[in-house]
């Protein structure tokens, strides 16, 4: 799907093998980086009445925006989804624009308020 959006353009922006060239298996956290923008998707299992979908904007090392998406992966979604991806790594949008395309109170989209690096915080 991301290929599909950038047009192939992407790489993986979290080491996938530790340094001994093991897989890293955490098969619920996504993350790649398009030019100069991070997308981590941090996907739940469906459990939900109503499909959930989050974001969070934080700046990564300093130097790169970073959206980190949590979510429940779900046809009801889907096209929600994609339209966000596109948005942030393709068309540059502001977080504020996202926040503002997802569903739910204002409560579902935060700031991150712990500048610390951590992969994969969801915020809970």
């Amino acid at each position: 799907m991301i290929e599909g959006i950038t047009g192939g353009e992407v790489t993986h922006f979290f080491q996938p093998t530790f340094a001994n060239g093991q897989k890293i298996y955490d098969d619920h956290i996504f993350s790649t980086k398009h030019k100069d923008r991070i997308l981590q998707i941090i996907q739940r299992e469906p459990n939900s009445t109503f499909p959930m979908l989050r974001a969070r904007h934080k700046k990564w090392d300093g130097q790169y925006d970073m959206l980190i998406l949590t979510l429940e992966l779900s046809e009801e979604i889907k096209h929600l989804l994609k339209k966000i991806v596109k948005a942030w790594l393709v068309e540059k949008t502001a977080f504020e624009e996202i926040s503002s395309m997802l569903p739910g109170s204002p409560m579902s989209n935060y700031e991150n308020s712990n500048p610390a690096s951590v992969v994969n915080d969801d915020g809970e």
